[in-house]
């Protein structure tokens, strides 16, 4: 009887797993994908002064007159800076040098370095702030006008090939939209 009930089981476990892989497998669902247009812009040419977005070289040019007079403070100061760093090495080089005043000209020099310091990080703050009310408008608008234009033209992918650095291999020079979108911006914004 034991050897039947193994016959049984054994032909119900055949039966049943040759009844489980003659089922038809479904097939996996393949997702249709439509054909794509892709591009790209180098915005690093949109600040060209003889090809670039006439707008925002505009800005650029005025900002850069705005903060010339900082520039020309923080060079005068840097160049102070050299030549106290002169006198310095000057003084180190002879040998019967004055101790005090050497250790007067180091203290003099670290104190201008820091002042130096202090002024680029304020002018650089200030330039960062001042740009982004100045340009922060006029880059909200190319964004705009780069997803119509893209839009216009049945574009699917627009790449900025300045931002992508490294990540871009290769591309088709044809494929470089900077030029026909620097046109279409200038002519809706002279």
């Amino acid at each position: 009887m034991k050897s039947f009930r193994l016959c049984f089981l054994t032909a119900a476990v055949v039966a049943l797993t040759a009844s489980l892989t003659a089922q038809p497998k479904t097939a996996p669902v393949v997702k249709a994908v439509e054909t794509a247009r892709v591009a790209y812009v180098s915005s690093g040419q949109f600040l060209d002064e003889a090809t670039g977005i006439k707008e925002l070289v505009r800005t650029a040019k005025a900002l850069e007159l705005e903060f010339s007079g900082t520039q020309s403070e923080l060079s005068l100061l840097n160049e102070k800076l050299r030549t106290l760093a002169g006198e310095i090495n000057r003084l180190r080089a002879d040998p019967t040098a004055n101790a005090k005043a050497l250790e007067e000209k180091q203290t003099a020099g670290l104190k201008m370095q820091q002042e130096l310091q202090g002024k680029q990080q304020q002018a650089q703050a200030a330039f960062q702030q001042r740009q982004q009310e100045t340009q922060g408008p006029i880059t909200t608008q190319i964004g705009k006008e780069l997803r119509a234009f893209s839009k216009e033209r049945e574009i699917s992918m627009l790449f900025d090939a300045s931002k992508l650095g490294d990540a871009l291999l290769d591309a088709k020079p044809e494929l470089d939209l900077t030029p026909d979108f620097i046109a279409y911006y200038n002519s809706k914004h002279p």
